[in-house]
Order: structure tokens, then sequence, then C-alpha cells
């Protein structure tokens, strides 16, 4: 399982690689040395390939002919893939990711809860900004406001 607390910029070069900030890297070390990227909410989440593998398993049950379970699992499953680390720390994200993701050039890495988060920096700041604001109007937060 990947428990790292870490938001850093980050930037894509002309063949899709990216440098993994140092705390991710080593968690990623430690976790084998790849993740599993997938689409989701806007960005590509990425999980060790053991926690990825305990999504999956939740998702077999799924009768093949609940329409809700099949779009999740074409949504979200179908597009994951293995990403491997180098020896430099840098990981190659898909084309196929990058243009889900719309991710160019400029990126935001989040590594929060179990996961890696990889966004456009652009989309970051316009969800964290709503997730803000969100979290203000949010009843009894203290310091968020609300009651």
């Amino acid at each position: 399982m990947l428990r790292v607390r870490c938001q850093a910029s980050a930037t894509l070069d002309d063949k899709g690689r990216l440098m993994l900030p140092g705390p991710i890297r080593r968690e990623v070390e430690r976790a084998g040395g790849a993740l599993v990227f997938t689409f989701c909410r806007g960005a590509l989440w990425g999980w060790s390939r053991a926690d990825f593998e305990a999504i999956e398993a939740r998702a077999l049950p799924t009768d093949p002919l609940d329409v809700n379970g099949m779009a999740f699992a074409h949504a979200f499953l179908a597009p994951a893939q293995d990403v491997d680390m180098d020896a430099q720390g840098r990981i190659r994200i898909p084309p196929t990711l990058r243009e889900l993701a719309g991710l160019e050039r400029d990126i935001m890495v989040n590594g929060l809860l179990n996961r890696v988060e990889l966004w456009d920096r652009a989309r970051w700041e316009e969800h964290f900004k709503a997730s803000l604001d969100r979290l203000g109007a949010l009843p009894g937060v203290p310091g968020w406001g609300g009651a």
C-alpha cells in the first residue's frame, strides 16, 4: 500500500515521462517499482499493483448484465495500465491515459491516501478551488466555515 503525503509540480517530457517526487518514488520502490494507473474524475489515479488488484477483486462478482457494474468496468478498469518506474525514478504515462486526463506538460502530483494522482496543473487548480469552496460550505468542519 502506498502511504505517502506529498504534493509537487512536475513536467512531462517529450516522451511522456514524468520524474516522480522523491517521497513518492521511494514508496513506489518499496511497493515493487510499478504502479497501475487509470482515469478517474478528471485525473490519473495510480495504485500499487496489490491495491489495484484489491479493487479488481471487488468488481469480480459484478453481473455482466448489470449496466452500472459494467459501466464501472468499462470506464474505470478497462483503461487501467501497468506503469513501471525506470532506474532514474521516471514513469512513462501511456498516450491513451495522457489523452483521457488532458496531460500535456505541466502536472500536479499528489500522493494521498493509498494512491498517486496526476493532474493537468490548470485542471488541478480549478478542482482544488472547487474543493476548498465545497469544504468551506460544510457545517461543522472546524476552521473551514460552516457552523
